[in-house]
């Protein structure tokens, strides 16, 4: 029997009728969906396994399941996938400046501590490669292969979307890309399960594969029960030289502007996934971001900080979060912090989208170089 019939899943039609009945039928941005599927995921746990090459990740998996007895609980799990967003033609002093949408900087990494606040849905941002989680069973253990091998449905997931682009099961076919034509197509997973947490000081990047089994075993804390995340998956331009073009900043604009309106899209429907229940006062919306591009890739960090606190503002999400992982970062958060506050004469006159970009560009943010993970 097909892996597709065996999993307890939603079609697209029936996902997308889904998320507009949670939203109290307010439609008003379904049609940004490109794709979406419910899926059961104890089912998808059951029916795509990890196909983990890298031993070390295998054994971790293993303990986890064999030793702990991890088994997903049976709830479902939300994969969703968005058009690109079109920038705003203006960006106003008002919007700047508004106090009820901000900012931080925290010096530690993703601990998926759910926010103190009852209205709040966090999420966390998946710093991607244009082909979801391709990389996931290979050695290297970067921020994207960390959050996969914590989160054990999310390999799963990649499984299934592999398995079901080679099936006609009727349904769309569910892209694993979040690039296409140079354009991003960010995908949101919500209500998955984090059930491991690893302590990667001495495991992270390339040094993963070369540690023994039995270090890797004593790194890890097993989550029971598991974190409940949320999670947005994005690519960043990789690999530039000199200054920031106006192309390169139009794409990270776009491709977080387009994530961040995604997930106060899915806001009501996640949060009655995480909670089991419906909201009883109006949703927040948190994200959690870091270095995005900054490692691998080479990107400017403070281009980055801000180009995402601008893609926030235009979504109107409430709070977004720098995990720094160290405070060794003041002069970046100070340059992006003074380019923010010159953004604006003293007239205070809207700017074209055009002009926003223009004045960033003049900042001459230089790309970095790659740190090799």
């Amino acid at each position: 029997m097909a892996v597709y019939y065996k999993l307890g899943i939603k079609s697209f039609s029936e996902s997308k009728d889904r998320i507009i009945r949670s939203n109290q039928n307010n439609n008003q941005f379904i049609d940004t969906i490109e794709n979406a599927n419910f899926i059961n995921g104890y089912d998808l746990f059951t029916y795509s396994p990890a196909r983990y090459q890298d031993q070390n990740k295998k054994a971790l998996l293993d303990d986890v399941i064999q030793n702990k007895k991890y088994i997903p609980c049976k709830q479902d799990i939300l994969i969703a996938r968005f058009y690109p967003k079109p920038l705003p033609n203006y960006y106003t002093y008002e919007q700047h400046n508004d106090m009820s949408k901000t900012y931080a900087f925290i010096p530690n990494t993703f601990d998926y501590i759910p926010s103190d606040e009852v209205n709040v849905i966090d999420w966390h941002m998946n710093f991607a490669n244009y082909d979801i989680f391709s990389y996931y069973h290979g050695s290297l253990l970067a921020q994207d292969e960390l959050q996969v091998l914590e989160c054990p449905q999310l390999a799963c997931l990649r499984e299934y979307l592999l398995q079901q682009s080679n099936q006609n099961n009727g349904d769309k076919p569910f892209s694993t890309r979040v690039m296409e034509n140079n354009l991003p197509y960010p995908i949101l997973i919500s209500n998955t399960e984090r059930a491991i947490d690893l302590n990667t000081a001495n495991l992270y990047g390339n040094s993963f594969s070369s540690s023994s089994k039995s270090t890797v075993l004593k790194s890890y804390k097993y989550l029971n029960p598991s974190q409940i995340i949320n999670i947005i998956a994005i690519e960043a331009p990789k690999y530039g030289q000199g200054s920031y073009t106006i192309q390169q900043i139009e794409y990270i604009l776009q491709a977080c502007l387009t994530a961040y309106s995604a997930a106060k899209t899915l806001a009501n429907t996640t949060y009655i996934l995480n909670k089991q229940r419906s909201a009883k006062m109006p949703l927040k919306t948190h994200i959690h971001t870091g270095w995005f591009g900054c490692g691998a890739y080479g990107g400017n960090r403070a281009i980055m900080i801000v180009l995402q606190i601008l893609a926030a503002k235009m979504a109107g999400i409430e709070k977004i979060i720098f995990h720094t992982v160290t405070d060794n970062c003041q002069q970046e958060i100070q340059n992006a912090e003074t380019c923010l506050k010159n953004l604006f004469d003293n007239d205070h006159k809207p700017l074209s989208i055009n002009e926003l970009i223009t004045k960033i560009v003049n900042e001459h943010f230089q790309w970095g170089f790659s740190n090799g993970t």
